[in-house]
């Protein structure tokens, strides 16, 4: 398959969402105290609509997912969470994540999350993921590890380790990843920069910046090619609560994976709302 030949990228798109993302941010703030009023809810419903638009869009398409994700706060220690999408790109499709935050001690907490997939060839098969979190007090360290398995042959191993920095409404991390993939043994390294800043009960912003490697063998083509891709990806959150327990979320984001076999550019724009009860 020829990919080399690549659309225009629909930089209007990006450059009017993060315009309109900070624009909500400099908004001013209301004059009742959302984070009083919020109190300790014991549920947490999110809805997120998003839309990725792919370039050259005659051989990638464009994606569109919606997801629903429940959170449940009221068990000690523990945060669970269930997640449903459904995505659609050529045919429809869905997945179901279940997953949950853990608090061990005063400064260990842990993330688990497992994830099965629908039959589309788009969809990973199976995923594993994990996450441990250590205040040290001036530093929070992250040490992660996952796993995720294709409908084909190909199969991943990832390691993450990295800093955390949380000052007030500052949240700082830089976060180093290994990749090995199968068949091949294909190893890529990606380095993720995340910058927020915000409070719970009023709003977070977040800008992610992550530069890295894709490796892995193309076994679809005959004989089989290695794919090399030196990437780079920018992603901007943004979530308010417009009442105690009530808020919407914008994000808006921007891939580049480069040309040749697999190679494409993506805008993603996405909205969504939470309510918490």
């Amino acid at each position: 398959m020829d990919t080399t030949r690549r659309g225009s990228t629909p930089v209007t798109l990006v450059v009017l969402a993060l315009a309109a993302t900070l624009a909500a941010t400099a908004a001013a703030e209301t004059a009742t105290d959302w984070v009083q009023a919020r109190g300790d809810p014991d549920y947490r419903l999110d809805l997120d609509l998003a839309a990725d638009l792919l370039s050259p869009g005659d051989l990638y398409g464009n994606w569109h997912t919606a997801t629903v994700t429940l959170y449940v706060r009221t068990l000690p220690r523990l945060t669970p969470f269930v997640s449903v999408g459904l995505f659609e790109r050529e045919d429809a499709d869905g997945g179901l994540t279940v997953g949950t935050y853990a608090d061990w001690t005063a400064r260990l907490y842990t993330y688990t999350a497992f994830t099965r997939g629908g039959r589309s060839h788009y969809l990973q098969r199976q995923r594993w993921d994990h996450a441990f979190h250590l205040n040290t007090g001036s530093v929070i360290a992250v040490l992660a590890a996952g796993w995720l398995a294709d409908y084909d042959e190909h199969e991943d191993w990832y390691v993450a380790a990295g800093p955390r920095i949380w000052r007030g409404k500052l949240i700082a991390e830089y976060r180093l990843t290994r990749t090995v993939s199968d068949p091949g043994g294909r190893v890529g390294w990606k380095h993720l920069f995340s910058c927020g800043w915000g409070e719970e009960g009023r709003s977070w912003l977040f800008a992610n910046l992550t530069l890295g490697q894709e490796r892995y063998t193309a076994t679809w083509v005959a004989p089989r090619e290695p794919v090399d891709h030196d990437f780079v990806e920018l992603a901007v959150s943004y979530q308010r609560w417009l009442r105690p327990r009530l808020g919407v979320k914008l994000r808006a984001g921007y891939l580049d994976l480069g040309e040749g076999l697999d190679g494409y550019e993506k805008v993603g724009l996405g909205a969504g709302a939470f309510l918490e009860f």
